[in-house]
């Protein structure tokens, strides 16, 4: 039975180390069964970790879509425990340091986005601890996020959400950009640095 979202505390603004929502498989090794909300931190804390979830100092907040299946922080989930990661929104900074500018970006359609990631349930010294990372992939030449940043979310849709749970599946098709004119920005133009 998936847990009662409503009892779940986040907070909606979520900030590397900070609580966040994500949504996973009930059972792991069922990624086409029930799916279950769950609150953990931004900032996937790996299996090995011995420490406290305050000691672990990596910048696990992103996973680079390339680097998913070898880089040892993120290989473990990336094999088992894959999650989508619902938002409203995710923001981007343009502009010289000291007087950046936060860019909103949503989807153009007014609906929420969907994004692929990856989560852990780690011993930590206080006790068990679950996690989450964002899977990033590279910007194209014409796609929406080109001019802010040249990474991006993995975008999930009701086509492809099935194969980024399924750890037996390929993923080549799901990591690919939104089509063109998908995203919103507020404000819409990047300020020079």
């Amino acid at each position: 039975m998936p847990a009662d979202p409503s009892n779940l505390t986040y907070r909606s603004d979520v900030y590397p180390k900070y609580e966040g929502l994500f949504v996973r498989p009930v059972d792991p090794s069922d990624p086409h069964g029930d799916l279950e909300p769950a609150v953990g931190r931004w900032g996937l804390i790996p299996f090995f970790h011995k420490g406290s979830a305050k000691d672990w100092k990596a910048a696990t907040n992103n996973c680079r879509s390339e680097e998913m299946a070898t880089k040892p922080s993120f290989r473990d989930a990336f094999k088992r425990k894959r999650c989508i990661i619902p938002a409203t929104s995710f923001c981007e900074f343009t502009g010289p340091k000291g007087s950046m500018t936060k860019h909103q970006i949503s989807s153009a359609t007014g609906g929420p986005l969907f994004l692929a990631g990856l989560w852990a349930s780690t011993n930590c010294a206080e006790g068990p601890v679950e996690s989450y990372t964002m899977v990033m992939q590279g910007v194209g030449p014409g796609d929406d996020m080109e001019r802010f940043h040249n990474r991006q979310p993995v975008f999930l849709t009701a086509e492809n959400v099935g194969a980024w749970l399924d750890p037996s599946a390929d993923v080549s098709e799901v990591i690919r950009s939104p089509l063109v004119g998908s995203l919103a920005f507020d404000p819409p133009e990047p300020v020079a640095a």
